[in-house]
């Protein structure tokens, strides 16, 4: 097994090795040699069906369940807290005409590409976080268009797709390292930040590969810039831009309430700020129905251990934990709690980036929460593993403000 601690003269870091991760990623994109996935093949034959003015819900549900894999995740969609209106769907049709085809249509991309998003690896836990800031994104910027009576359509699928080269640049450092021509041992914060610097180029060459529309390559190429010119829909554009800052919060922190939209400038007043609170709300259920079998735990080779989150001072705590993840529930001791973090221990690793639910059996009573596993390394034959706690809610937020105050 990898050490935590690499030895300095293995360790790349700092803007040194930023810059030689992006030299290597462009020698492949001058190559050719990009790690670009094929564009969704279901996906594209239930575009060209729904082209059809013809076409009926029987047709859609049949194509959607020629794979396993969509067909499961387009029905844990359809009876998520974001589309759940009544009770668990059961078939495809009764899914198809609760949320509607188009929207079918956007859940089979998504599905899709999370097949890539999630692939076993060394980064797969920066991809996974990645994947994760998409599905939030998307969902974020489709709410925010139905506000402003912009397309839905288009916004969730700008939302899914603007940042899509965040993966591919990861995928292509991968087969870099694997290929033997990125030696050492790398920290992720570096690795993130290579990645940030080349996903509006690879998210470009992407978008060409794939033959998307104008619209998603004006969005990918002037995401990040300050101004909207060259974009033909800048109002959809500048939804993207919020929802980018919307989901850094999320990442970030606890909790995203109207409260800490605040300082998002551009979310106009408190109407715009509550109706993107309630869906950030909904979002880590809207992920977990893209859950793929459970991924690999283990840590890779080439790169060090993650900073712990935790921060000084923390609370000594003694109560017990289980996680659910991929269906599957593993058992934990916590042993201190901070305002971002819950450290535990527990006989089986969790996988870094992973989004899981949790159930901490605390004082006054247990409380479940959805968390993303920042760091997880053995120690003394067990794993010590942190949880940062993802877009609590309501009662959730009273508890673990508890949690925080509360005798240890």
């Amino acid at each position: 097994m990898p050490t935590d601690r690499p030895s300095p003269s293995d360790l790349q870091a700092g803007p040194d090795a930023v810059a030689r991760l992006e030299r290597a990623v462009q020698e492949l994109a001058s190559a050719g040699d990009l790690a670009i996935p094929p564009y969704p093949a279901v996906a594209l034959r239930v575009q060209q069906l729904m082209a059809r003015t013809d076409f009926g819900l029987a047709e859609v549900a049949h194509l959607v369940g020629s794979d396993a894999v969509l067909a499961a995740d387009v029905l844990r969609c359809a009876s998520s807290a974001i589309y759940g209106r009544g009770g668990p769907v059961t078939n495809l049709t009764q899914a198809i005409t609760r949320v509607g085809a188009q929207q079918v249509l956007r859940l089979v991309v998504a599905s899709s590409l999370g097949v890539h998003a999630q692939a076993p690896g060394p980064l797969a836990a920066l991809r996974r976080a990645v994947w994760i800031e998409g599905l939030a994104g998307a969902a974020i910027c489709q709410e925010l268009a139905r506000v402003r009576l912009l397309r839905q359509e288009e916004a969730f699928l700008l939302g899914l797709l603007h940042d899509f080269g965040k993966i591919v640049a990861c995928a292509s450092l991968e087969s870099l390292l694997a290929g033997g021509r990125l030696d050492g041992t790398w920290r992720p914060e570096d690795l993130a930040e290579a990645v940030e610097r080349q996903h509006v180029q690879l998210g470009m060459a992407t978008a060409a590969r794939w033959r998307l529309p104008a619209l998603v390559r004006q969005v990918i190429e002037s995401h990040h810039g300050a101004g909207a010119g060259s974009c033909e829909a800048p109002a959809l554009l500048d939804v993207v831009r919020v929802s980018d800052e919307v989901v850094g919060l999320l990442m970030r922190q606890s909790q995203v309430s109207a409260v800490d939209l605040v300082p998002v400038k551009p979310l106009a007043g408190l109407p715009e700020r509550d109706a993107v609170a309630r869906v950030v709300e909904k979002v880590p259920e809207f992920v977990a129905a893209f859950e793929r079998p459970e991924p690999p735990a283990a840590r890779s080779p080439w790169l060090a251990a993650p900073a712990s989150i935790l921060e000084p001072g923390a609370r000594p705590v003694r109560f017990d934990v289980t996680v659910s993840l991929a269906r599957r529930v593993r058992r934990y001791a916590a042993e201190a709690v901070g305002e971002r973090a819950l450290a535990m221990t527990g006989h089986e690793p969790l996988p870094e980036g992973q989004l899981v639910e949790a159930t901490l059996h605390s004082p006054p009573e247990p409380f479940r929460i959805w968390a993303l596993a920042r760091r997880s390394r053995p120690h003394g034959g067990a794993f010590q593993v942190e949880l940062q706690p993802f877009a609590l809610k309501g009662t959730e937020r009273v508890f673990w403000r508890h949690l925080l105050g509360g005798a240890a």
